[in-house]
């Protein structure tokens, strides 16, 4: 069975309080959009470069992780929103 650890560094993360927390959380947003748009990038130019030569596999694994990116990034957002504040662009 394969056994996976809690986070890359094996340590458990637990903010001190919902202030800490909060920081935390919005100071994904940069990282999560710019990834979101690599991931983007990659899709098309994977897409538009290939003839063939690619193993449908890469094809799927590109095109799905852009996909599974861009579905957190709009939950990222939907979880702001949630939390009250209004007016957060997706």
């Amino acid at each position: 069975m394969l056994h996976l650890p809690q986070s890359e560094t094996g340590v458990r993360a637990s903010p001190r309080s919902d202030e800490e927390f909060a920081k935390a959380f919005r100071s994904l947003e940069g990282d999560l959009c710019d990834c979101a748009m690599m991931a983007k990038i990659a899709a098309g130019m994977i897409s538009e470069a290939d003839r063939g030569q690619f193993p449908d596999e890469l094809i799927f694994a590109v095109m799905h992780a852009s996909n599974m990116i861009e579905d957190l990034k709009k939950s990222y957002y939907e979880s702001y929103g949630s939390s009250g504040n209004i007016g957060v662009a997706a």
